[in-house]
């Protein structure tokens, strides 16, 4: 799991130009006037081989009277306690202010490991203004021009000095690493009560992060499993509360540890825009995915299949994560989710033979040929397997960049269905290569087909 840096401090000290600068791209709106950052910013950053989350947060004005800037504090002190290290930023040209030294307590008073940095020194006349900002206590300050990037990389040295390894994780136990992923009250909590109240053994419960989350470790027909609880998506608090951003950075964060996925839902209802948006981020991440149907108790048309044609038209881009029907307090349909979650981990570690990989490669390319754009003839050569977590296949072809995009996918759906994969995505990727010497023969035994001499004529294969 990935650690989490946060850059915060007073209003308009460059923060948002810190951020872009460390991401190398203008991924924040960056305006002289305070108070512009409002909505969270986030984005993977590297650095020497190193990578973490990057958070760009509102200006701070603790105990301030005004509605949007109690809003920002709240997030901030959200940052503060879903954070590794803090990144606090202040501004050479202005000085030492009152604000700042508010900060650098709230920062002292979390034990999270600092870095500060401070912004606006455009030249070496300017470090001489640095040395005020030892009265914080947040140890040596770095001096850097985010307009500029001078000293940004010594200020990200500093960074990776500090910054954790991991986020926090506990070591990954052995065992299928499970994550029950949904929005508030679609019965998380009661899956979970039914899950480890099956029969089973309860081996034994890790500590989790240093947010006390705790795995549980269970067996389920000899099968070791671990169901990933992070305590971030279950604490009550005044400063994470209702706060989607820092939600869906926990949400993306469990999604990382897990191998498994289970995408919850309310069967009793229909499919808000927090389900899909979960569901994208499923699609995004190479996991395997369940989709658990719960409440199905509540539900007056008792007809699966029904709903089965209706989710997978809401959401084509998981059709293959197998729905499973359940209700938890129950305990129904939990002995098919666990079988099913075993088996989703299964093909997503799957290795395929390579004459079964062939023949349903040509099997699925014969049935339908691809496009000729332009009269220039797209031409899918061979296929190998190149990865797991999950199946990953490269296709040899002529053309990789005119085959279009319902091409691509007709391609993987025939794949998916004759090498039998349920419950894992599956990514090809296309590399151009010339036709193998012998390649006019075997398309003819592989395809039942002749060469296309006038496609060929127009530059194709």
């Amino acid at each position: 799991m990935l650690p989490v840096v946060a850059i915060i401090g007073r209003p308009n000290v460059g923060k948002s130009t810190l951020f872009n600068r460390i991401l190398r791209r203008r991924a924040a709106i960056v305006d002289d006037r305070p108070g512009v950052t409002r909505d969270r910013n986030y984005a993977q950053a590297e650095w020497s081989g190193r990578r973490f989350y990057l958070v760009d947060t509102g200006g701070l004005v603790p105990h301030s009277r005004d509605r949007m800037e109690a809003s920002i504090a709240r997030q901030v002190e959200a940052a503060v306690v879903e954070s590794d290290l803090l990144l606090v930023a202040v501004d050479a040209k202005e000085g030492l202010t009152d604000i700042d030294r508010q900060v650098a307590r709230l920062v002292q008073r979390s034990g999270k490991p600092a870095v500060l940095a401070v912004n606006k020194v455009d030249s070496a006349r300017d470090e001489p203004d640095v040395y005020e900002f030892f009265q914080l206590g947040l140890g040596e300050p770095v001096p850097v021009s985010a307009a500029s990037g001078r000293s940004s990389g010594d200020l990200l040295d500093a960074v990776l000095e500090k910054l954790p390894e991991t986020g926090g994780e506990p070591e990954e136990a052995g065992g299928i690493r499970v994550a029950l992923l949904g929005r508030p009250n679609v019965g998380k909590s009661s899956l979970v009560n039914a899950i480890t109240g099956q029969e089973r053994v309860i081996v034994d419960s890790e500590p989790g992060t240093t947010r006390d989350a705790v795995d549980t470790v269970f067996l389920w027909r000899d099968t070791r499993l671990v169901l990933i609880d992070t305590a971030g998506l279950r604490r009550k608090s005044r400063a994470t509360d209702d706060l989607e951003f820092y939600t869906r950075l926990r949400t993306e964060r469990t999604i990382e540890r897990a191998q498994v996925a289970v995408l919850v839902l309310d069967g009793s209802q229909g499919l808000s825009h927090l389900d899909l948006t979960l569901a994208g981020m499923l699609e995004a991440s190479d996991r395997a995915v369940v989709t658990a149907v719960n409440k199905w108790d509540l539900v007056a048309d008792d007809n699966q299949a029904q709903f089965i044609g209706w989710l997978r038209r809401e959401m084509p881009f998981l059709a293959h994560s197998e729905p499973v029907f359940t209700t938890a307090p129950e305990a129904l349909g939990i002995p098919h989710l666990l079988q099913e979650i075993v088996s989703a981990w299964h093909q997503w570690r799957k290795r395929v033979e390579p004459e079964l990989l062939t023949a349903a490669f040509e099997e699925t390319v014969s049935k339908n040929q691809p496009p000729a754009p332009r009269g220039r003839e797209v031409v899918l050569y061979s296929i190998r397997q190149s990865g797991i977590e999950p199946p990953a296949f490269e296709v040899l072809t002529n053309q990789p960049k005119l085959l279009p995009e319902s091409y691509r996918r007709y391609l993987i759906g025939g794949l998916r269905e004759r090498l039998g994969i349920k419950g894992s995505p599956i990514r090809v990727f296309y590399r151009k290569s010339q036709p193998p010497q012998d390649w006019q023969k075997r398309r003819y035994l592989a395809f039942g087909q002749r060469p296309r001499y006038r496609a060929d004529r127009a530059g194709g294969a």
